[in-house]
């Protein structure tokens, strides 16, 4: 499957917190389908999203999204975003994304900010490179091959 946008990926996400009556902030959608990203270049060594993702200071923010979503603020999500693709159920990257939902779906939105800041990580190498800079797909794939085999 080609990549997509990250709204459908955040759609993705959606869904199933609604499925599991959970809200979503904007911070956790942006960790969430950063952390999609990860895995599905580790796992199926394809981008799931083709926008880009920047580092900036509260982690991996694709600004993209972050416009479609800076107005709910701090706020939890309540509709799912405008746009032209889906992600399939039962497609492989439907699949990252249930994984990713099972493992981290109950993370508040600093955990996961906190998760995407670790040294070492894509945010990290990025930010102290050039911070607000983007982040290497390479980069990004190179820590979740590393983060599986371990």
């Amino acid at each position: 499957m080609p990549a997509i946008s990250s709204h459908a990926v955040a759609n993705a996400f959606l869904a199933l917190a609604k499925r599991n009556s959970k809200p979503l902030t904007n911070m956790q959608v942006q960790k969430l389908v950063f952390l999609a990203q990860g895995y599905s270049l580790g796992v199926l060594d394809r981008e799931i999203y083709y926008h880009n993702t920047h580092a900036w200071q509260w982690g991996p923010v694709i600004p993209n999204l972050y416009k479609s979503l800076q107005h709910y603020g701090s706020g939890n999500v309540t509709e799912p975003l405008p746009t032209d693709d889906e992600l399939i159920e039962g497609s492989d990257e439907f699949g990252i994304v249930e994984g990713v939902w099972g493992a981290y779906g109950e993370y508040t939105g600093a955990q996961l900010s906190t998760l995407t800041h670790k040294p070492g990580s894509p945010w990290s190498k990025q930010w102290n490179l050039k911070e607000f800079g983007i982040i290497p797909l390479d980069e990004i794939k190179s820590y979740y091959v590393n983060l599986l085999r371990s």
